[in-house]
């Protein structure tokens, strides 16, 4: 299904889904969603925000001007690396190393969730199209697999994973692959 939404209609698609949901978000190159993150942490979410392309430091200034609580957001930084900026050292931030290793972002991922106070949790890929640049086809559909599954089957909280794919590049055939596993894909 695709529909056109604003910020506060992703809070009634996740409700829809008992917080478990898959959602494929295509916007604009230029497009960005600190809204929903806001949103969403203002609702009693929490999350992860896996970054690929904004390093940590960018991304901590933007919400903080934007009024956003980064007390409920672990990052996951593999922007940093990508874009060769120096990577700084904070308790709510793993940095992910040169070659962004799937099996690195797993690990990251379920070192992060344990420390996720909220029963309402996200998490929150900025653009998957970037890792595409890096990645072959094949690590980043199991990647996504692996989103999708842990999303599907977790049980003691309510999980739901978002994530952006720049709308131009929303036909490419690995995006179209990833959307098959979707419950929702929204176009801003």
């Amino acid at each position: 299904m695709s529909v056109t939404i604003s910020s506060p209609s992703l809070l009634q698609l996740l409700q829809n889904h008992d917080n478990r949901a898959v959602i494929m978000i295509e916007q604009s190159a230029e497009g960005y969603l600190e809204s929903s993150i806001k949103i969403l942490l203002d609702n009693g979410f929490e999350g992860m925000y896996i970054s690929f392309q904004r390093p940590f430091n960018n991304m901590r200034s933007i919400f903080e001007y934007h009024g956003i609580d980064i007390s409920k957001l672990f990052f996951i930084d593999a922007a940093s690396v990508l874009s060769g900026e120096e990577q700084e050292i904070d308790e709510r931030c793993i940095h992910i190393s040169e070659e962004v290793n799937i099996d690195e972002l797993v690990r990251a991922i379920y070192t992060s969730l344990p420390k996720l106070r909220s029963k309402k949790n996200f998490i929150f890929i900025d653009s998957l199209t970037t890792v595409a640049l890096y990645k072959p086809l094949s690590e980043i559909m199991r990647f996504s697999e692996f989103l999708v599954t842990l999303v599907k089957k977790e049980k003691d909280r309510q999980m739901s994973l978002i994530f952006n794919v720049a709308k131009d590049l929303a036909q490419k055939r690995f995006i179209r692959e990833v959307a098959f596993r979707v419950d929702e894909v929204v176009s801003v």
